[in-house]
């Protein structure tokens, strides 16, 4: 069947449903028709065989295209989905490892400031125990040296006795010649 022929196959079916509708009964009140079903439907039938394949085809490549671009527009969504929490996922980790990044750098001054405050408390209780070492030493030398001093001064008053008594002794001896 040529496309031509088709169509003017159509055009004398749609002919025949006019003619059943210009043969159909008015009913006597409202103006509807009756027509005859069975007629009416052949006619229908014979139309839908009447319809070139290429329509039909067109037909069912519209459904398969209208098809296609839901799944286009259901994936583009999901791709759209995945990106959006992919992005997400990015800039959570990116913000987590800034802050691990900031809090890692404070934590690092926080150490610092403390090893400087430890060095510089020791340094203070160094000089601090120094300065009492030296306090403490200079008064154990000033009290050797005093009682140095007292020794010397004992013993300077024991040899003078000594010699106060050998003098004595000797002069004692002397006038007895």
């Amino acid at each position: 069947m040529s496309p031509g022929g088709a169509h003017l196959e159509i055009l004398e079916l749609i002919d025949s449903l006019e003619e059943l509708v210009i043969q159909a009964r008015r009913l006597p009140v409202g103006g509807n028709l009756v027509v005859d079903r069975k007629r009416m439907l052949d006619v229908i039938d014979q139309m839908r065989l009447a319809v070139p394949s290429d329509l039909r085809q067109a037909q069912q490549l519209l459904e398969i295209r209208e098809q296609i671009v839901e799944e286009a527009h259901e994936a583009a969504r999901q791709t759209l989905e995945r990106g959006e929490h992919e992005r997400a996922r990015r800039i959570e980790e990116n913000s987590v490892f800034r802050e691990a990044q900031d809090r890692g750098a404070q934590l690092l001054m926080d150490a610092e400031a403390r090893a400087r405050q430890v060095i510089a408390e020791a340094d203070a209780t160094a000089a601090a125990h120094l300065s009492e070492a030296a306090e403490a030493a200079s008064k154990q030398l000033d009290d050797a040296d005093h009682y140095a001093l007292e020794v010397l001064r004992r013993l300077e008053a024991q040899m003078q006795a000594f010699l106060d008594s050998i003098r004595v002794s000797t002069n004692s001896l002397q006038e007895k010649r």
